[in-house]
């Protein structure tokens, strides 16, 4: 069993000092999470921190965005409510990027949206890629040290045929991007999922996981406590891919979706820090996401049929 440590390309935020740049006021700081975005220490990422009063000495972290140069963090303020907004530059494009955090009694909402003229026009094709990356290393209850990294993997959870699935539970394909022997391949420390909706995925043989035999029929993916007492977890009601990848994080990848009133689209997920009781989740993921359920009704085969 390798031992815990942080994978060589690991993200930098746990690293150094802390730079907090904008702190939430909470109206109801007894009920509702406190937010505030920081940036990594050489300044490269930027992060929501989201602290949260029903579970004792929790906090997550929201890297916005894990996208490479193509989306570049620009401003961030408080507003009302104990929410933050931030704005993000587009590369290649006069549009900003404006993501709103809302705090609300055991959860955080993520609400994306394109500005600028002509943006409400763009079709779903044109979209942005957004990648929240959702971490637990600030969390001592949930993240994976002081023990091996790889145990944390049977607190991880996806909801599959079987319920609520634990991920060391599920068939784990080793990384294509390194040798069977690797230790980070024994056991697999990392691994993708699709939904039931979905044919499997052929990862290349460059890619940092592979897809497993399993696909999940909700996209919620998440984390019990290492006491067994709590969860946290990512919702949404598009996710054709999740991911539980390096550094105690997960991705849940929610898609654009067009607004409500008409004309142009968002991009939401939520955060749910609660009791550790997977049919409650459940119950708030159907309130929030009508339609989170109802995407396993269009299964197709795991595989092409020959």
């Amino acid at each position: 069993m390798v031992q815990a440590q942080t994978h060589e390309d690991s993200n930098k935020a746990g690293k150094g000092k802390n730079n907090m740049l904008v702190s939430a006021v909470n109206p109801a700081p007894t009920v509702l999470p406190t937010l505030g975005v920081w940036q990594s220490e050489d300044s490269s990422q930027m992060f929501v921190a989201s602290m949260f009063p029903n579970v004792p000495d929790f906090r997550c972290d929201a890297w916005l965005y894990e996208c490479g140069d193509s989306i570049t963090f620009a401003r961030a303020e408080a507003l009302d409510g104990g929410r933050v907004r931030l704005h993000h530059a587009w590369k290649d494009h006069p549009y900003d990027i404006v993501t709103t955090v809302t705090p609300e009694p055991g959860a955080i909402e993520f609400l994306a949206h394109v500005e600028g003229e002509g943006a409400a026009e763009l079709g779903f094709q044109e979209q942005p890629g957004l990648n929240l990356c959702w971490q637990l290393k600030n969390a001592p209850a949930f993240c994976s040290k002081p023990d091996p990294f790889p145990y944390s993997v049977s607190r991880c959870f996806i909801f599959t045929d079987a319920g609520r699935t634990f991920l060391n539970n599920t068939v784990r394909n080793k990384l294509p991007c390194r040798p069977s022997d690797d230790p980070y391949n024994n056991p697999p420390w990392v691994q993708m999922y699709s939904g039931v909706w979905e044919q499997i995925p052929e990862a290349g043989p460059t890619s940092w996981a592979d897809y497993s035999d399993d696909r999940y029929v909700v996209p919620v993916i998440g984390c019990i406590s290492r006491d067994g007492n709590s969860l946290a977890a990512l919702a949404n009601d598009s996710a054709d891919s999740m991911g539980q990848a390096w550094h105690d994080c997960e991705h849940n990848n929610p898609k654009w979706l067009p607004t409500s009133a008409g004309g142009g689209f968002v991009w939401r997920l939520k955060v749910y820090v609660m009791e550790n009781d997977p049919d409650k989740l459940l119950a708030h993921v159907v309130k929030d996401f009508p339609n989170a359920l109802k995407l396993a009704e269009k299964r197709v085969p795991p595989q092409p049929e020959q």
